[in-house]
């Protein structure tokens, strides 16, 4: 589904992606793992059309450009960026009406919104209020329900987990391991490598720009030199 070869970003002067190769099949859960300042947001907002890049991405077969994020939304890209993104000082169903403004099914994508509401009522009940009024967690399945209501295929997700209490972010990855059961693919960008793997299919590993280790999400889990690296040693059994 996703391709990417070669892939360069740069600040200024700084090489902040070092020439990455990154491939997602449809229907799996692909992770980017690494430390803070490792590239992993980069390579998601490059790939949602957020950046200028150098190197190739396609998606489904047809090559995506820098700065095109509106064109990449209608072609099934959706992402859902670190900090989540939403618009403060506008109300939750505000909010949910802008993750279908690319859509011109308008009835239908009406109708996915109460869909929405019903999958989490918590926007539901708490549909009249400004975004800023959520809490974290409520926060974030607005910006995931937003995205969704785009129809993607693909689905990237930036630090979901970021800031959130470690009960929410339980409900978050199982959430995220429904996706793929519900036929949607997944980047999934995230610095709580362990619970990541979990759920993930296969795994990229970063460090300052360069991939250092890929491969099966329970290989990696399980190998000793990447647990010490990436997970705090003591590989799962």
């Amino acid at each position: 589904m996703l391709e990417v070869r070669n892939l360069r970003v740069n600040y200024g002067a700084i090489a902040a992606i070092r020439g990455i190769d990154l491939d997602i099949n449809a229907g799996e859960i692909v992770a980017l793992l690494g430390a803070n300042g490792a590239g992993k947001s980069t390579i998601a907002r490059a790939i949602a059309g957020l950046l200028p890049f150098q190197g190739d991405i396609k998606y489904d077969g047809r090559a995506l450009r820098p700065n095109k994020a509106e064109l990449n939304v209608r072609s099934g890209l959706a992402l859902v960026p670190e900090g989540r993104g939403i618009l403060a000082q506008m109300t939750v169903d505000e909010n949910l009406l802008m993750g279908i403004y690319c859509r011109s099914d308008k009835a239908e994508a009406l109708e996915d919104i109460a869909r929405m509401r019903e999958r989490f009522p918590i926007l539901a009940k708490r549909r009249n209020n400004l975004a800023s009024l959520l809490s974290g967690g409520e926060q974030q399945m607005l910006a995931i329900a937003r995205a969704l209501l785009s129809r993607p295929q693909l689905l990237l997700l930036d630090e979901p987990s970021l800031g959130l209490a470690p009960k929410m972010t339980d409900y978050l990855f199982g959430m995220i391991a429904k996706f793929r059961d519900e036929g949607l693919t997944v980047l999934l960008v995230e610095q709580k490598a362990r619970q990541t793997l979990k759920i993930a299919d296969r795994a990229y590993l970063l460090e300052t720009g360069r991939v250092v280790a890929s491969g099966p999400a329970q290989k990696l889990i399980n190998d000793s030199t990447v647990s010490d690296a990436f997970l705090g040693g003591h590989a799962a059994h």
